[in-house]
């Protein structure tokens, strides 16, 4: 999955991280893998809090982007690691953060939900955020989206698969 939302980030950064001025060229490839690395903590985070449901329904696309408090909480991830680890300024890492993660995740929530895209896919990145935890179970399938894992257990009680995840 990192290398996939790498490919996915380094397409959108253009303007936010390559053509910033306030981030010197030799550390954009840097600032791209801290983007990449810390959304991608902030989600397993979010599953490991057992807010699993919620970025089930954001990356499924069930859920707005715009105002989405998880979407918050990634774009926070994103500010505080592009100050710490490339000690860009607050109100930069801020913006940059603001304008590239919601664009990111929009893309990401596209791209899962395109039968014809199988760079992502809702059971694969839930195996990746849970660590194969997540594959007993047809997350897309509680989408009604396709059974990519056709034939493996199903409920309809995201709590309970999400608990179980969260090891609650």
């Amino acid at each position: 999955m990192f290398d996939e939302l790498l490919k996915l980030v380094t397409n959108e950064s253009g303007e936010q991280i390559i053509n910033n001025p306030e981030i010197p060229n030799e550390q954009n490839n840097t600032a791209i893998e801290t983007t990449t690395g810390s959304i991608i903590d902030g989600l397993k985070s979010q599953v490991a809090s057992g807010n699993g449901a919620d970025v089930l329904s954001l990356i499924g696309g069930q859920s707005g982007i715009q105002g989405n408090p998880l979407v918050g909480n990634l774009t926070a991830n994103v500010t505080n690691s592009l100050m710490d680890k490339l000690g860009v300024s607050n109100p930069v890492a801020k913006q940059v953060a603001a304008s590239l993660v919601p664009v990111v995740i929009g893309k990401l929530g596209t791209r899962t939900n395109d039968p014809n895209d199988n760079g992502f896919d809702i059971n694969s990145i839930f195996g990746s955020l849970t660590g194969g935890k997540s594959d007993q179970f047809n997350l897309g399938g509680l989408l009604g989206g396709s059974s990519g894992n056709s034939g493996q257990e199903q409920s309809g009680d995201l709590g309970s698969i999400f608990n179980i995840l969260a090891g609650k």
